[in-house]
């Protein structure tokens, strides 16, 4: 337990060294911190939950107590005869205008384009991608199964705020298949490039640190740390851990997979042979692939809104949509005497402005950077030096040959080449035609690989990079679509990748918020934390 001389924020530190941002908020929970400390820690674990540190402290003007954990905590109508302004009508935005209108808070919430969702939207046919240089429109079939998520598009079992939503705005889910065995490891100088499945790769390597360990455990090398019936019960374990023949050794077995022959009955197939040892570990399979689905942001079963993602946007929107004025384009963050002005122009460009006592912003950093503001100089240093990450996603319409010819069902494959992942879709399988996700990149230099591209090679760079693992696949997907995240306007960025710090704290009355501001940056969950953390500190003012 942490001590005077180790901190609790040393302790949450260290589980966000070793195990990633999630594993901090929920540490944060256990330890009686609540949001507005599990709320507003930082850790530099991204979407694809790399690990990272808590480096913020909370926010100087959350409410004394820090006793907020959930909307049910907050008094009710303590905002009557208050009035905010909230900046962008994102998920974290929404989620603000939602809570505070309902503590009797006077909302308007201000968006820059015609619809509500930030980056949580779905792409169906017929619908427009504006990028900062070029248009592209959606060629996919109309059928409601045919759908694209460009921004978020799973949730995990612990994204207890975001599925409470879900499930008072009724929200369908339906289970998203985030680690299937039977998809692809690709590298391109690993078995001379051949891809390998999943299935495989795991087994073989599970197999043969089982056969290892049961020898150094045979031979004497662990006595200092087993006792006698300790080594018995490891060995024991160890042969149904790693499918250990008799000996203790390993050289494959069923959990490899058969090598189908049409010569041969059913189930009666030869055992695909196991991979050598070496050449694995030569891979960089184990790097990242085989673990990614161990993390708890990542695991193998996740959830997704049945009909694409934006029907969570849709809900919150349908709660809100009121208090939204669309196509609002802010020119202005000003402090006043009293509140807040915001300048901004209207749908037909025509100056606007409006006061408040507070504002919310949750206008990501890259776009409010470009906004002029009266920011206090670490404020504004902080925004202008705020890093997103630039990833890009490309889905085409395909046969479902991934089903019919590979028999994997949902799932990601995986690839060293730009294009990073193909995800197969998870819904409606049996179907005769899919979107099949072709790219997602989230490293700097791929994603920036492809924004430099025009949509048209990019699509066919992926198409190009998705036949090394499937030889089929340039000649099945077709009517692609992409999204390059850093040329998305009002938007400039997939995710926050920097520490927060000071925007955490309230400069005046205006509060920062969004997923780039919380614990778990890159997930919707995280906006939700974020806005949670805005209010607590606008109803700790209030507290007086």
């Amino acid at each position: 337990m942490p001590t005077s001389n180790y901190s609790r924020r040393d302790f949450l530190e260290s589980i966000g060294n070793l195990a990633g941002g999630s594993a901090v908020y929920r540490a944060a929970l256990a330890l009686g911190l609540t949001s507005a400390t599990a709320a507003c820690g930082s850790s530099s674990a991204s979407a694809n939950n790399t690990a990272g540190t808590i480096a913020a402290t909370p926010s100087t003007t959350a409410p004394a107590s820090s006793t907020f954990v959930s909307p049910a905590d907050w008094p009710p109508d303590v905002g009557t005869g208050k009035s905010v302004t909230i900046l962008g009508a994102g998920i974290a935005g929404m989620t603000t205008a939602y809570e505070m209108n309902n503590l009797g808070y006077t909302c308007t919430l201000l968006e820059a384009t015609a619809r509500a969702g930030g980056r949580c939207q779905t792409i169906r046919a017929g619908d427009v991608v504006e990028e900062t240089d070029s248009t592209q429109v959606c060629n996919f079939n109309a059928d409601d199964s045919l759908y694209f998520n460009p921004g978020p598009a799973r949730i995990s079992h612990h994204h207890v705020n975001l599925l409470r939503y879900c499930r008072n705005f009724n929200v369908s889910l339906e289970p998203f298949i985030n680690d299937n065995r039977a998809a692809l490891l690709h590298q391109t100088d690993a078995f001379d490039g051949v891809p390998q499945t999943a299935r495989q790769v795991k087994a073989d390597l599970r197999g043969y640190t089982a056969a290892l360990l049961t020898d150094a455990a045979n031979s004497g090398a662990l006595d200092a740390q087993l006792s006698s019936q300790d080594r018995e019960n490891l060995t024991a374990m160890l042969v149904d851990f790693g499918a250990l023949d008799a000996d203790g050794n390993y050289s494959g077995s069923s959990r490899n997979g058969y090598i189908e022959s049409p010569d041969e009955e059913p189930n009666r197939q030869t055992t695909v042979p196991a991979l050598s040892l070496s050449a694995l570990l030569s891979s960089d399979y184990w790097r990242y692939q085989t673990a990614f689905a161990e993390e708890i942001n990542q695991q193998a079963s996740m959830l997704q809104p049945v009909g694409g993602m934006d029907r969570i946007a849709a809900a919150f929107e349908q709660r809100v949509q009121d208090l939204i004025r669309y196509s609002s384009i802010v020119s202005a963050i000003r402090k006043t005497d009293n509140g807040v002005r915001i300048e901004y122009l209207d749908g037909a460009g025509n100056p606007n402005s409006i006061e408040s006592d507070y504002c919310v912003c949750t206008i990501p950093a890259t776009v409010l950077a470009n906004i002029a503001a009266d920011f206090s100089a670490d404020h504004q240093q902080a925004i202008d030096n705020f890093v997103y990450t630039k990833a890009t996603k490309m889905a085409f319409q395909s046969r479902r040959f991934w089903e019919q010819d590979h028999n994997i069902y949902g799932g990601i494959s995986w690839t060293d080449q730009g294009i990073t992942q193909i995800w197969y879709p998870n819904n409606d399988f049996g179907s005769q035609q899919g979107i099949v996700v072709g790219a997602y990149t989230y490293s700097n230099s791929a994603g920036q690989r492809f924004a430099d591209m025009n949509p048209t090679a990019r699509l066919e760079t992926a198409a190009t990079e998705g036949t090394q693992m499937h030889q089929e696949y340039g000649d099945e997907v077709s009517q692609g679509i992409s999204v390059s995240w850093p040329k998305i306007p009002y938007q400039e960025g997939a995710w926050g990748a920097s520490d927060p710090g000071v925007l955490l704290t309230a400069d005046s009355n205006i509060y920062f918020a969004g997923e780039h501001l919380s614990i778990l940056q890159g997930w919707q969950e995280g906006a939700i934390l974020s806005a949670y953390h805005a209010i607590n500190g606008i109803v700790g003012i209030d507290y007086g």
